[in-house]
């Protein structure tokens, strides 16, 4: 059994951090890569939490993309959108908006981190509470902010949601989690349409975080990007042991009134800490009925940080400082004033209030839907037994259909399938297996003809899979291993197709990076495996421990840290030539389905490709362009009918397709 020492406990609390000691003990703490704020050191020193990470995350989501508006650029496009919201507001009655929200529950299945639906309600009942100034706030400038927040009950495909508002994930265990977790896996691969859905994670978060949300973007400044960070991370994220109300608190006091949610949401809404993340006193957070502050408070305390401002002692009761959950209760006219301007400009908020997903789904008699439950790649080999699940998401009985299934832009082959499913019932059926070549590819199914009937609803007629690679084309495998607390826990074994141990390592220290690098050749089938003998992993819980396996043109073949026992890694090698371009399986589309705009995501490539082409399902050419820079990654297919397509993107000599559903 580990020894938990005082040093373990510091590490584990900071694993999505990165921490280095100086010759005075001094520790330089980052989250998202950035230095924390002052707010967040204190908070950190005095409860063991990181109240708020949207600062520093901003700060993340500004380095990676320069043209994101700077907090000055963003305050210069809202301050005339925040007087025309003046302006109307004595000509007009309350407009209520109504945001749908779906809470994904990142969970293995088990435990706290596995909400019931009666906490969420309770979460979103405690939003509604506190964005109606019905949270008893003691000052005359508190506000109704006229938004309130349903839980959605139609899902992506517009079936009924068994739990209104809920989406449970199990395909990440448990966590803890890192944010380069969330931000680069987790929230990509689970958002919904964030045109349509306001998008929660709720999930057992690292590093003492508490939450952190994604600040709202502008929309049309010369020069600047107006996604505002990547439409595919847009959202809030908060710890599982937050979530709950004043009358059904979690057991995560202080912080367990469901206000970190509150917090985060007024971030993703535009607003900023009452003391604007600066030491000053001056009018940082942009409203001027909050009394001015020169930084965070904690507790419930009475304190008049700027009191040549004449506004008064602190609001600490604002939603927007760092109080405990139980003082806060305000949001003020100001704040409710930057949150309509912000709902009513700020692109992904504004078409939200429009979303019918709160509405009840509509039903049909003949709704045949299909899901792809599995590839099934044969490991080391050049085939896969694909597995599908049929669903009657109709009124009728579903006796009959057709199953279409096809590789990338190949011609697709039909299979028949019969059964008896009653209204709501599902079976697993598993197609013929498929030879495949070397390379990144697609598998599309569709599900056609229910009860031999036109179907009525084909939005969850089909369903596709991520870009897969095969084969890896390359001479060496490289290892990068990042041990954790105990590194003498720590071995791994690299052997080829025969089961023989080509290399190994063992007998580490604790926290320092081990680089290997392991000849292979074309065609050879080989294993990594990576042991601990405490049977919990190298992540996260004693540490930051983590490994990567990367190809010599430097593609991520896998990537890991969280397991028990042991993992083992399958990789197969081959010669593909200028094929490798693709082999980076981050590429990816989205919003997928699209209903406007279409991305083109390279992930960590640098190389453009020289052009894509638009093919619809008969395989007929409906658009060509060439790329020259970034922006023609970004598609547009508003012209587009409603359907499936593929999208063709190449270089001189090698290509990829990746397929999009046109709603």
């Amino acid at each position: 059994m580990k020894k938990i020492t005082l040093k373990a406990i510091f590490m584990a609390l900071f694993f999505t951090t990165t921490l280095s000691f100086s010759q005075t003990n001094s520790v330089n703490q980052t989250l998202f890569g950035q230095e924390l704020t002052d707010a967040n050191i204190e908070s950190l020193e005095e409860s063991d939490v990181i109240r708020c990470g949207s600062v520093e995350y901003e700060q993340y989501l500004k380095s990676v993309d320069p043209k994101r508006a700077t907090k000055e650029e963003f305050e210069s496009w809202l301050a005339p959108k925040i007087e025309e919201i003046k302006a109307q507001r004595s000509n007009r009655t309350s407009i209520l908006v109504t945001l749908p929200v779906i809470y994904h529950v990142i969970t293995d299945g088990f435990g706290s981190d596995n909400l019931s639906e009666a906490v969420i309600q309770a979460q979103n009942d405690q939003l509604n509470i506190d964005f109606s100034n019905n949270a008893g706030s003691p000052y005359s400038v508190a506000a109704d902010t006229e938004v309130q927040f349903c839980l959605a009950t139609q899902n992506e495909i517009g079936s009924t949601l068994i739990e209104p508002g809920i989406n449970r994930i199990t395909d990440f265990g448990d966590g803890p989690f890192s944010m380069s977790d969330f931000d680069n896996s987790i929230k990509p691969q689970t958002q919904w349409d964030p045109t349509r859905y306001f998008n929660i994670w709720l999930a057992d978060l690292g590093g003492g975080l508490l939450g952190y949300a994604q600040f709202p973007s502008s929309s049309g400044l010369p020069g600047l990007n107006t996604n505002g960070g990547n439409a595919n991370t847009d959202g809030v994220v908060v710890t599982s042991s937050s979530v709950g109300s004043v009358a059904n608190p979690s057991s995560g006091g202080p912080y367990n009134l469901g206000r970190t949610l509150t917090h985060e949401v007024g971030h993703w809404l535009g607003l900023r800490h009452i003391w604007g993340d600066t030491g000053s006193c001056g009018n940082d957070d942009y409203c001027a009925d909050t009394p001015d502050a020169t930084n965070s408070n904690g507790g419930c305390p009475t304190v008049d940080s700027c009191p040549s401002d004449g506004l008064g002692a602190d609001m600490v009761e604002n939603f927007m400082d760092y109080s405990n959950d139980a003082c806060l209760n305000t949001f003020t006219a100001d704040q409710k004033t930057r949150i309509q301007a912000v709902l009513a400009n700020s692109p992904r908020r504004m078409e939200l209030g429009t979303s019918t997903v709160c509405a009840p789904a509509i039903t049909y008699d003949y709704d045949g839907g299909i899901e792809l439950d599995g590839l099934n790649l044969e490991e080391c080999g050049t085939t896969f037994t694909p597995t599908v699940i049929v669903t009657n998401n109709g009124n009728t009985t579903l006796s009959s259909a057709v199953i279409s299934y096809q590789i990338d832009s190949d011609t697709p082959t039909t299979q028949s399938w019969s059964g008896f499913l009653f209204s709501g019932s599902s079976e697993t059926v598993t197609l013929p297996t498929l030879n495949i070549s070397g390379g990144s590819h697609t598998f599309t199914v569709e599900l056609l003809n229910p009860n031999g009937n036109a179907d009525q609803n084909t939005v969850d007629n089909t369903a596709m899979s991520s870009a897969f690679a095969v084969f890896f084309d390359t001479n060496t495998v490289n290892l990068t291993l990042l041990t954790d607390d105990y590194g003498s826990e720590t071995s791994w074994e690299f052997k080829d197709g025969n089961d023989a141990i080509l290399y190994s390592g063992t007998g580490y220290a604790n926290n320092i990076t081990v680089n290997e690098s392991f000849d292979v050749t074309a065609g050879g089938c080989y294993s990594f495996t990576i042991y601990d003998t405490q049977s919990d992993g190298i992540c996260c819980g004693y540490g930051i421990g983590n490994y990567t396996l990367t190809d010599s043109n430097s593609n991520v073949i896998a990537d890991g840290g969280e397991f028990n026992s042991q993992e083992t890694v399958s990789i197969t090698t081959t010669t593909l030539g200028a094929e490798s371009y693709f082999l980076d399986r981050e590429i990816t589309l989205y919003p997928n389905p699209t209903t406007n705009v279409l991305n083109i995501k390279l992930g960590t490539s640098n190389n453009l490709p020289d052009n894509y082409t638009i093919y619809n399902m008969l395989g007929q050419v409906v658009r060509q362009k060439s790329v020259v820079t970034p922006n023609d990654l970004s598609v547009n297919t508003s012209s587009l009918s409603k359907g499936m397509y593929f999208i063709k993107i190449a270089t001189d000599n090698a290509s990829m397709s990746l397929p999009f559903v046109k709603k």
